[in-house]
């Protein structure tokens, strides 16, 4: 099941909440709406990301409280922009009259209470969640394709790429990375191919670079024949990190390729059941995806299974 169709669902609950307040009800209903959306390290990272791109000041926020009902007449270049207005502009209503009650006060009168509510609602938390759910498809469909690969490899074609991967003399990254790229190439992800240089270095798949929201992908394989150890794994989360930091995204995935005949735990600091593994790390998202080539030994061969434990600590120090 995937984390952010639980987010989803969870900000769906929010908002069918403030809809059915009552007059008494709605500030609580508000002030619980906030506070849920920023204990969720996601969706912070998210609206940070969007405060980042596009501030406003105290002075700018001031002169848009001071319009009754302004809203309306505001214009944004984005949806970015529009849901960063949202949420600053409630922290600063909410700070400088120390009131969730947002419907007490003429900015947005309506006839009567369910007018004025659904002003409230619509002008500020709808902007602000049409901008999170957004978000959370374009992460949720990369996720979605991963684990489709995953399935894909593990199931159908780990023999021919272990293959050819053991029988290779260099560039053994590069198999996995193209046989990635080709998958997403024919799941409709245009133009993942760019490898361009950050302050970084190279990153593995940077695809849809000419756009507002290119893909990070970082590759590294675990083969303890090679050396590439748990060491490997953490050097690769670290490459991650500087690749979303180098391109202001907030979302990165990382790809490990298991050849040995292991299980990796991680042991993270949020534990869910979820697929895949997420950190939330620096008010930016990483997910965690491991495909297992050695999946065709036969259950009475086994024996005891070898389980390499990574914690988050050791992956974010």
């Amino acid at each position: 099941m995937y984390y952010n169709h639980n987010i989803r669902t969870s900000l769906q609950e929010w908002k069918g909440r403030l809809y059915k307040a009552t007059n008494e009800q709605f500030g609580h209903q508000l002030k619980y709406c906030i506070n849920n959306i920023e204990k969720n390290k996601l969706l912070f990272s998210l609206i940070s990301d969007s405060i980042i791109q596009y501030p406003f000041s105290q002075e700018q926020l001031k002169e848009m409280g001071d319009n009754d009902y302004g809203a309306p007449d505001l214009s944004f270049e984005d949806e970015v922009q529009h849901a960063s207005y949202c949420y600053q502009f409630l922290k600063y209503f909410i700070q400088e009259y120390k009131d969730y009650n947002l419907h007490h006060y003429t900015n947005f009168h309506g006839g009567n209470f369910e007018e004025t509510k659904k002003n409230v609602i619509e002008e500020l938390i709808t902007p602000l969640f049409y901008y999170l759910h957004d978000k959370l498809d374009k992460s949720n469909s990369i996720v979605y394709l991963l684990e489709k690969y995953k399935r894909r490899t593990e199931w159908f074609t780990y023999k021919d790429l272990l293959k050819e991967y053991q029988n290779a003399t260099k560039s053994y990254e590069q198999i996995f990375e193209d046989d990635l790229r080709l998958f997403l190439f024919d799941q409709g992800i245009d133009y993942p191919f760019s490898t361009p240089k950050s302050t970084s270095g190279r990153g593995d798949i940077i695809g849809a670079i000419e756009t507002d929201d290119p893909l990070i992908i970082e590759i590294k394989v675990l083969d303890k024949d090679k050396s590439y150890g748990k060491q490997r794994v953490i050097d690769g989360f670290s490459q991650i990190i500087k690749y979303t930091n180098d391109y202001s995204k907030d979302l990165g995935y990382l790809v490990i390729f298991n050849t040995d005949n292991i299980e990796i735990e991680f042991v993270l600091n949020e534990k869910n059941n979820l697929f895949p593994p997420m950190i939330s790390f620096n008010n930016k998202t990483y997910f965690i995806v491991v495909i297992n080539l050695h999946t065709g030994i036969s259950a009475s061969k086994i024996g005891t299974t070898e389980v390499l434990t990574i914690n988050e600590t050791e992956l974010t120090k």
